[in-house]
């Protein structure tokens, strides 16, 4: 990803790479979690530290990616912030 891209998800297990200026779809990217499984219903896309962060929408779970594989190199469960 590079300032030049808007990072898009439609809740599939896709994520979207478009053209900052044109909106253009540039690439894709299948995410998949630490255990292998793709991972659909991402939510919330925040960038941070060369990772694409993405809550998943009605878990606990965040889950961070790298945006030129997919591939989830960070899994967090907020679970815990429940009372």
């Amino acid at each position: 990803a590079s300032a030049q891209e808007f990072i898009v998800s439609d809740g599939s297990a896709n994520l979207y790479f478009w053209d900052r200026d044109t909106l253009a779809e540039k690439r894709s990217v299948k995410v998949t979690r630490l255990d292998g499984r793709e991972q659909d219903q991402l939510n919330e896309l925040e960038y941070m530290d060369g990772l694409v962060c993405c809550n998943i929408w009605y878990s606990d779970d965040i889950i961070c990616v790298e945006p030129e594989s997919g591939n989830s190199v960070r899994e967090y469960d907020m679970s815990s912030l429940w009372p």
